[in-house]
This record gives C-alpha cells, structure tokens and sequence, in this order.
C-alpha cells in the first residue's frame, strides 16, 4: 500500500490537500533521461528503467518517486511501454546552443505548478528564513507538516540546479529569474577584440607586425561594446530584482548582441 501511495513520484494527494510537488529535484531527475539516453538508446520498458537507475525492480518505493518527479518536470513520458525522453530533456542533454539546456532547465522547473506559484509570489521580494518558508509550505502552498521538509529541500535545491540564485552569486535569498540569452563578451574577453590580435604577428622577418589604425580602433571599439554590454546586463539583473523586468533595456541588450559584440 505504501507503494501504492508513491506511485506518482509526488507527495500523496492525502497528506499535501492536493498540491503536487516532486519528491527529487531536479538535479537528480535530470540523470533519468540522461539514462535512457546513455544506457536505453532512447528508450525502456520499465524493467529496463529500473535496471539503468540501480534498482532490483520496479515494485520499489523510491524508484516510482524517482519516475513520478521526473514525468512532473516533463522531461521524460510514457510512449506506449516504454519510457522516452521528452524533447525538454533533449534540449538539456543535446542542445543546438549553450543557452538552449539554460532555457530548457527553467521550464523543467516552471512545470511543477507549486515552484511556479512560490516564484509568482516571491518575485522581487527576499525568502523567507527556511522556517518561515517551511511555514508558507504549510499554511500557504497546503502541503502536509510532515511532508514540508521534502517539500522544501525539493523547491530549493531545484532552484539552485535551474540557476536562481546565480545573480545573488549563490545566495538562496531571492528566486531571480536568469538570464539564458546567449551573450557574448560577458566576463571574458569579446571575440571581436581577440580576432585583430590574433592576426597581427607572423612578418617574413619572425616579428611581429605593428597594428594599423583600423585595427587598433576595431580594438577599441570592441571592448567599449563589451564594457557597455556589461553594464546593460547589470542594469537588467536589477530590474529583475525589482520584479519589473526592463523590457526596453532587453531588447537594447538583444541589438547590441546581435550587431556583433
């Protein structure tokens, strides 16, 4: 019976009043997928499933959870009798872009209906303490006192994964939603400056050749993008912090890219 309970790989209707939540994160749902992928080819029947996640057989408790949370993250479905990857996890494990598995990583984790409520509620505002979290579990969000543990490492620790908390440098203080737009020249060096760099040396002699005008202002052009595009970005993080997202300064952002920073 207690199996039974699990079956959905979320919290039971019962003890939660209906609210849903997966009993993994989605750091460890993410490997479900990668597993099918890995070691099924793409696909298994259940018994395979169990056998490519370590366990004895599927009549297991924990390995329903492990099934359930990952079907309520939407990155693995049931075609038929056998388990496939969802084009989410596809995006994750096989992106076109780097920024592709970052956008995918956020929508897993939008897909559970209570992650997405407590992020609504708590855009722009600072967390709870874990105590006062726990407590909005409870009393806000409907879920079980004896289940609000599970329920919060589960909230937090896929935060983490889908890269909340990286504008707060790790800080678990506020949901942030992150910037997944492939941006160049962010932190590193731009492309643009090293190219004309790259280029400069290798005269007949062995030495090196001096930088022609053009070059030195392509140079300089460069890094004043690069330096103006940080300083956008940073002005967006704040907006986002706000809860009012900037969209005109986004879409400065976005031209900026797009003219080849």
């Amino acid at each position: 019976m207690a199996v039974s309970k699990l079956s959905s790989g979320v919290a039971p209707e019962s003890a939660t009043r209906g609210t849903r939540f997966p009993v993994n994160d989605l750091k460890v749902c993410i490997e479900v997928p990668r597993a099918l992928h890995v070691k099924g080819g793409g696909q298994a029947t259940p018994d395979q499933m169990a056998a490519h996640l370590g366990y004895k057989g599927t009549n297991n408790g924990a390995y329903l959870a492990k099934i359930g949370a990952t079907t309520l993250f939407g990155l693995i479905s049931k075609v038929g009798a056998v388990f496939v990857p969802t084009p989410l996890a596809h995006q994750i494990l096989s992106p076109t872009y780097p920024h592709d598995a970052r956008k995918a990583v956020v929508e897993a984790f939008f897909n559970v209906p209570l992650f997405k409520k407590v992020y609504e509620d708590f855009r722009g505002k600072e967390l709870p303490p874990e105590f006062g979290m726990k407590n909005a579990l409870k009393l806000q969000y409907g879920v079980a006192a004896s289940r609000v543990d599970e329920a919060y490492r589960s909230l937090i620790d896929s935060a983490e994964t889908a890269g909340f908390f990286e504008t707060k440098n790790g800080a678990r203080t506020h949901l942030i939603l992150p910037l997944i737009q492939p941006i160049h020249g962010t932190g590193t060096t731009p492309p643009a400056a090293e190219k004309p760099n790259e280029n400069l040396g290798g005269g007949s002699g062995g030495g090196e050749n001096p930088p022609t005008n053009g070059q030195q202002k392509d140079v300089v052009v460069a890094e004043a993008k690069a330096k103006y595009l940080d300083v956008l970005i940073k002005m967006f993080e704040k907006s986002l912090e706000s809860g009012a997202p900037d969209e005109k300064l986004m879409e400065r952002i976005e031209r900026l890219i797009g003219a080849g920073t």
